[in-house]
Formats: structure tokens, sequence, C-alpha cells
């Protein structure tokens, strides 16, 4: 797997983890932030591994 895509995934992972922290004990929009960020993350690593998984099969 290609490094980017990887930290992406991660990325989307602990992002979304600390904004589920923060809106339950903290300041809720910054959570909330958060967690959106963390699935755009998600949602960008998802969308290269399926281009790179048509691109393999090619």
């Amino acid at each position: 797997m290609n490094p980017v895509t990887l930290a992406f995934a991660i990325l989307g992972l602990s992002g979304f983890a600390l904004g589920a922290v923060l809106s339950a004990i903290g300041p809720y929009e910054m959570g909330v932030i958060l967690m959106g960020l963390g699935l755009v993350f998600q949602v960008i690593s998802l969308v290269r591994i399926k281009r790179a998984k048509n691109k393999g099969m090619q």
C-alpha cells in the first residue's frame, strides 16, 4: 500500500477518535469539526485504495 494512503487512513482514524473525545468532554464544536475531517480523510484513503485496485487489475 502507498505510504500516503496509509497516512490518510491513520489521520482519518485518529482525527475521528480525537473528535469524539473532544465532543464528549471538551468543546463540542471543535470535536465535531475534527470528526468531520477524520471522515474526509477516510473517504480520501478509500478512494485512493479503490483507484490502486482498479489500476492493478488492468
